[in-house]
């Protein structure tokens, strides 16, 4: 988000003074006409800069941010795209117009999926469009099934070619902080934020926006700055204060868009977590690189410089020198505890992948571990009971076949006496 001009505040970009004279490179190089980056054209970006500055004899620190961003850095070929980079192209607006089916409903994209590529169709859950679009999109493209592609990578992992010494080159800091903590600090972030501007900035870009959309101009909001938490939560408050600003509602939706934000962003601390112990560390682990992640803990923010500033500086010299570099779980009592239940979590078995439904609370899911999981949730529980309820006497167990046979028989029969109003009442 931060690469994108505009909404400074929201993003948290940092500041001219705080750069202290240090080149950084990609931020708000994107201008809000031009067309949504995405991974593939910001590593593209990002390497030729890496490559530039490391001629120079510098040395290129990345800073994230987005998990997604930074591995497609890190690591070459775990995304499908990656197979088919330079085949497929990119354009959505051409792939709609060629392939009508990748605009129309996410139930028709799917049918049409399992039609051609069933193998990744049971990997999706029913409702995930963007997955199954994808999916879909590259076979309609290529002409080849994405999970074809995927088999293709699986076998080269297994069978890797020769390799040619070189090491792996890039030393990972993890700047951590205790949940709890963490939450508090994202709290009193937002708090600042509106201290700095947030409601004239969000409202500065929603007017741009509606200009744009009065001109007649299509945005696809789904992509880029206009995800960014803090713009759309704001905007039923900003869309107020434009048609009615005296409103009595307006103090409300404020309140509520600010809850919104607060909400959203601790969701996305923790999906980060999530990304870092399913994602980043197995692929670590695989490039035999889980020796270079060392956990940084900012807990105690009067601890800064002893707990992350100096421990810092220490192991890019280590590193950059060459020399043996310390367990990762030696640095800190927090970094033990942090990279043992992360890498143990990343270790166990995920479940085998399954797509099994629910019919009674009609939901889907594609793991056995997610499976047994709903099996034994509350909901599931609940949803059972009620339908128990509801059900015959006969499938409950309560009566034999041949009893509700001579009961339907008798309700049916002309000198059935007629119910009372007792009898409704009781029922």
């Amino acid at each position: 988000m931060q690469m994108y001009r505009g909404l400074p505040i929201i993003t948290n970009k940092i500041a001219t003074e705080e750069q202290r004279g240090i080149p950084h490179h990609l931020l708000g190089t994107i201008g809000l006409e031009e067309p949504a980056w995405d991974v593939h054209a910001f590593r593209t970006e990002a390497n030729k800069i890496i490559h530039e500055i490391r001629s120079r004899g510098k040395l290129p620190i990345v800073v994230g941010g987005t998990h997604f961003y930074t591995d497609g850095l890190l690591f070459e070929n775990h995304l499908v795209e990656d197979v088919v980079d330079g085949t497929l192209p990119r354009d959505a607006e051409d792939h709609d117009v060629a392939f009508p089916i990748l605009n129309g409903s996410t139930d028709d994209m799917f049918v049409k999926l399992k039609e051609v590529d069933p193998v990744m169709a049971d990997r999706w859950h029913p409702n995930d469009r963007r997955k199954i679009r994808r999916s879909l999109e590259i076979y309609l493209t290529t002409g080849k099934r994405a999970s074809d592609i995927y088999a293709e990578q699986k076998q080269r992992k297994a069978d890797p070619p020769p390799t040619s010494g070189i090491s792996w080159r890039s030393l990972l800091l993890w700047v951590y902080s205790e949940p709890t903590v963490l939450e508090e600090r994202l709290y009193a972030r937002i708090s600042k934020m509106v201290d700095n501007g947030l409601l004239d900035e969000t409202q500065q870009m929603h007017d741009y926006l509606q200009g744009r959309l009065r001109n007649g101009e299509t945005i696809d909001r789904t992509k880029g700055i206009w995800q960014s938490i803090g713009f759309k939560e704001m905007e039923p408050y900003l869309t107020l204060v434009n048609e009615d600003a005296g409103s009595e509602w307006l103090p409300k939706l404020r309140i509520a868009g600010l809850e919104t934000m607060k909400i959203r962003t601790r969701r996305y601390a923790k999906e980060q977590l999530r990304w870092i112990k399913h994602k980043t560390i197995p692929r670590l682990k695989e490039a035999g690189a889980l020796d270079h992640l060392f956990v940084l803990d900012s807990t105690d923010v009067s601890q800064w410089e002893e707990a992350v500033a100096e421990p810092a500086v220490r192991l890019a010299r280590q590193f950059l020198r060459g020399e043996e570099l310390p367990s990762p779980t030696e640095t800190s009592e927090t970094a033990a505890e942090v990279l043992s239940l992360m890498i143990d979590a990343s270790k166990k078995d995920q479940s085998a992948p399954c797509h099994k439904t629910c019919e009674i609370c009609q939901s889907t899911h594609l793991t056995e571990q997610l499976w047994e999981g709903h099996l034994r949730s509350n909901r599931h529980r609940r949803m059972v009971q009620r339908k128990k309820r509801r059900a015959p006497a006969v499938l409950r167990g309560e009566e034999t076949a041949e009893d509700a046979e001579r009961r339907v028989a008798a309700a049916d029969s002309p000198s059935a006496s007629r119910p009372t109003a007792e009898t409704f009442h009781m029922r």
